[in-house]
């Protein structure tokens, strides 16, 4: 199956060509989120550095979140948009699960994270079994002490990846795994793994598009609902219902 992937969920924008068991390309930028104007040149420098012919997809695949709202949004259109020119399928993966996949094949707990704002993260925990990762748990919006505070707890080692580990200074934990700075971003090989895997076991249920998972309302949601809120609660029970 050839494959391309993408994540955009990020400062660091990954996309990946795949076919069958093999990574023909993998390009990383970490130039912040300016993926709006980094990404379709990136995509397209990638077809021409490894000669593969677009029109030769199968699947494209794309990190849906939890993440950067703007980021998601970027790449989540962009694979659609892609899938539907192409007349193929689009699958969409955690952008959790796929951060956890690059320690896999761990013999430790793998908790990814990603920023959330307000010293909250995005998170689950993964108890990897050969190379095949199994959340233990639902993904969550948590805040950065009390996940602190529950790693603190485990008689277990951790694999602590993501947003949290880059910003551990201030406290000390005593049953982390070190892992690589290489092995601390989203990679799109991983989604290409992924992907194909999810795609295989829930193709009659696959969906024609990818859908942004968000998890929690972005702060201008938020700040809208709290000021309009009642506003539109009331033109709707007057002109709607």
């Amino acid at each position: 199956m050839n494959i391309l992937s993408i994540d955009t969920s990020s400062n660091t924008l990954s996309i990946a060509i795949k076919s069958n068991d093999e990574i023909l390309g993998e390009l990383d930028l970490n130039s912040g989120l300016v993926h709006s104007t980094t990404l379709m040149p990136a995509m397209e420098y990638l077809f021409k550095l490894t000669g593969f012919d677009k029109k030769d997809l199968d699947l494209v695949a794309v990190c849906i979140g939890p993440g950067s709202f703007t980021g998601i949004r970027i790449g989540v259109a962009t694979a659609n948009a892609m899938a539907l020119g192409l007349g193929i399928k689009v699958v969409g993966v955690s952008s959790l699960k796929v951060l956890a996949m690059n320690h896999r094949y761990s013999d430790a707990i793998i908790i990814p994270t990603v920023d959330a704002q307000r010293e909250s993260v995005y998170t689950c925990i993964y108890e990897p079994n050969d190379g095949t990762l199994t959340a233990a748990c639902e993904e969550k919006v948590v805040k950065i002490e009390n996940l602190i505070e529950y790693i603190k707890g485990l008689d277990k080692n951790v694999v602590l990846s993501g947003y949290l580990l880059e910003n551990l200074e201030d406290y000390k934990l005593n049953n982390l795994i070190t892992v690589s700075p290489e092995d601390n971003f989203i990679k799109a090989s991983n989604i290409c793994i992924l992907a194909e895997k999810q795609y295989l076991e829930q193709e009659k249920e696959q969906q024609a598009f990818a859908q942004p998972k968000y998890i929690q309302k972005s702060q201008a949601e938020e700040v809208y609902e709290k000021k309009f809120g009642e506003q539109n609660k009331e033109f709707i029970k007057k002109n709607l219902i």
